[in-house]
């Protein structure tokens, strides 16, 4: 599983080099990384509330799936340097490629439908790490049902906060990438 999570990863990137890219698109992305990694380091002491979901479900959708992905993979093994690190960044990382990989559906444009995907991606996300963390202690399906019940709390928290983050951000966020982008910063 692990060896599986790095190639996923690496096929990412090959994808994200292959993505045409102007100067200013990659401005915008560095810009909005760099708020999502701020943003987690700020509110770190709330279990599971923080911005960077928000934040990359909305690269995800607005730019591209992908580069949400590398978004969002940058913000777990940039922030783990200082929140701790393990193997377990890499399951994080994997939850962010797979809830980011629902990005090219257009009625996720919507800011209420986005919205609503933010909170189901809270509990997707936790759901994907889980995973990590059971390969990594040895896999039982009780295990697995335990994590979940005794994860639910957090994944709540983290679906509740993406919510909020979502239906804050989604105006300011097009704005700021109609400036960049005046094709693509529309509902």
């Amino acid at each position: 599983m692990i060896v599986a999570t790095i190639l996923i990863m690496g096929l990412f990137l090959i994808i994200f080099e292959k993505l045409p890219m102007t100067d200013q698109r990659l401005r915008f992305i560095a810009i909005i990384t760099a708020a999502a990694i701020v943003g987690r380091l700020l509110f770190s002491s709330l279990p599971n509330v923080q911005p960077a979901t928000a934040l990359v479900l909305l690269v995800a959708v607005f730019v591209h799936p992908i580069v949400g992905a590398i978004a969002g993979m940058l913000v777990v093994v940039l922030t783990s340097l200082f929140l701790g690190s393990g193997p377990f960044v890499l399951f994080q990382a994997l939850a962010y490629a797979t809830i980011t990989s629902l990005g090219f559906v257009p009625f996720l444009r919507s800011r209420i439908v986005l919205t609503g995907y933010g909170f189901l991606a809270g509990f997707l996300y936790g759901w994907v790490s889980n995973l990590g963390f059971l390969v990594l202690t040895g896999f039982s399906w009780q295990a697995f049902l335990t994590l979940l019940v005794t994860g639910g709390t957090f994944d709540l928290l983290h679906g509740i906060s993406n919510a909020i983050f979502i239906w804050i951000l989604f105006p300011i966020f097009l704005r700021i990438l109609h400036s960049f982008d005046e094709k693509r910063g529309t509902e």
